[in-house]
């Protein structure tokens, strides 16, 4: 292709100024390549460390002591001092008068309660904390699926502002040329002063779309780093290029996403903790047994009464068993409601399902016609990139004017944002597509074991 129009000289003042604005946030350093960005992603983000420690925490809390299956032993110990002044008169016809007496009362020992059977709940607890452990992992899995989502999109978007200040400066370069252009043919007194003005409206323009493609890219990188935790100042350098996968089956990603799905795994441990829950109310129609053992030590000195001195000490064991014969029909109730909630788990389940298979429809859609519009969109872009070549030398030798050369830029410029959006699109989709069918958590688990 004949590209001599992006060859000429060029010095005038503004592209000075548009080049230093482009090449100010880059300096010659290592580029950061995706699964780099992965990586440090996974490390420091804060919504991942969350899910992290809320997953540590469900592990903590599963054990058999907090199901109910361990004994509680309790270590007490109460002393009483009681000062009093006394009168006592007896049947034989004594009297003591004592002021100032002191009892002393001394009882301690160590307590056992262990529940040997509470109508199998300590069993459903158990299983419930298992699947309240599983579900953290998920909730864990979930934050680390949407940060890794964030950061791929994160990532190739700011490649799509990147390039497409590449476009703008190149338009803006082109602005300038033909504003040096007209200013030469009017020096030659061939020229237009309307179109000497036109020009650099148009190259006006032009630079400030650059300009505020420039801070859009800023801004993105400092949204970026933020999801990596680093500071907003920090300069990356991305790769230049929007890379898409070889095209998906459809059949197998809903295979995946119904085995897989983060979602569709919290809606089935909603239904298996709802099973629970009705187990757990069923239980209370079983009677209560509990063992009680102590060992206990209590010592009496006293100024006044019949006893001086008195202490004992020694075991204590025992059954107490309960049964409700009773409760106002609670425990009915109470079974009602556990049957409506599974109910309600289990359409909850049907409806996640129905929806993730939906989402993967439309996603899958959305993708394949993306990639089809980005192989479409190439084309287009070649064809507006030479049609700019061939109206630029026509705009050298007078056989067109301003207005059909800014027309074909624009044309060139459309063209360029079209490829860039829908590249954007079918990675976008792309991803969407990894995350619902837990491609994402399968991707970070191999860099996570690595």
């Amino acid at each position: 292709m004949h590209n001599k129009m992006w060859k000429r000289p060029i010095n005038k003042y503004l592209l000075v100024l548009i080049s230093v604005l482009v090449l100010a946030n880059i300096r010659a350093q290592e580029v950061l390549t995706l699964q780099r960005a992965i990586e440090i992603g996974l490390q420091n983000n804060y919504s991942i460390l969350i899910s992290r420690n809320d997953a540590a925490i469900a592990v903590n809390d599963n054990t058999i002591g907090n199901a109910g299956f361990l004994p509680y032993v309790n270590l007490s110990a109460t002393q009483n001092n009681v000062i009093t002044n006394t009168h006592q008169e007896t049947f034989t016809g004594s009297v003591k008068d004592v002021k100032g007496a002191t009892n002393r009362n001394l009882n301690a020992g160590v307590q056992l309660t262990w529940t040997v059977f509470d109508g199998f709940s300590m069993f459903v607890n158990k299983d419930m904390l298992n699947i309240l452990e599983e579900m953290g992992e998920t909730d864990a899995r979930i934050a680390l699926e949407n940060t890794v989502s964030q950061i791929i999109l994160g990532y190739y978007g700011i490649i799509q502002q990147q390039r497409l200040v590449q476009v703008l400066r190149d338009a803006a370069a082109l602005s300038l040329e033909r504003k040096t252009i007209m200013e030469a043919r009017i020096s030659l007194g061939a020229g237009s002063g309307l179109m000497l003005l036109q020009s650099t409206v148009d190259l006006n323009v032009d630079s400030i779309n650059l300009i505020r493609a420039m801070a859009a890219v800023k801004q993105s990188r400092a949204e970026f780093n933020r999801i990596l935790a680093l500071n907003p100042e920090t300069d990356l350098t991305l790769a230049d290029s929007i890379v898409l996968q070889e095209p998906m089956s459809y059949d197998s990603l809903l295979a995946l996403a119904r085995s897989q799905n983060t979602d569709l795994l919290i809606a089935r441990n909603n239904v298996d903790l709802s099973e629970l829950t009705l187990k757990n109310e069923q239980s209370a129609r079983y009677p209560l047994l509990n063992l009680n053992a102590a060992y206990n030590y209590s010592q009496l000195n006293s100024q006044t009464g019949f006893l001086e001195y008195n202490r004992s000490l020694g075991p204590s064991f025992g059954l107490t068993l309960s049964y409700p014969l009773f409760d106002g029909l609670n425990v009915n109730r109470a079974i009602k409601n556990a049957r409506i909630g599974l109910k309600s788990s289990e359409y909850q389940l049907r409806e996640t399902d129905l929806g993730l298979h939906t989402d993967i429809f439309k996603l899958w859609i959305d993708y394949m016609t993306n990639l089809k519009v980005v192989q479409i969109e190439l084309v287009n872009q070649d064809v507006a990139r030479e049609n700019v070549v061939v109206a630029y030398e026509k705009y050298q030798l007078g056989t067109i004017n301003d207005i059909e050369l800014r027309e074909t830029q624009k044309k060139y410029i459309d063209a360029q944002y079209e490829l860039l959006l829908s590249q954007f699109q079918a990675k976008k989709a792309e991803v969407e597509l990894l995350r619902v069918s837990g491609q994402l958590g399968k991707l970070i688990n191999e860099m996570t074991t690595e």
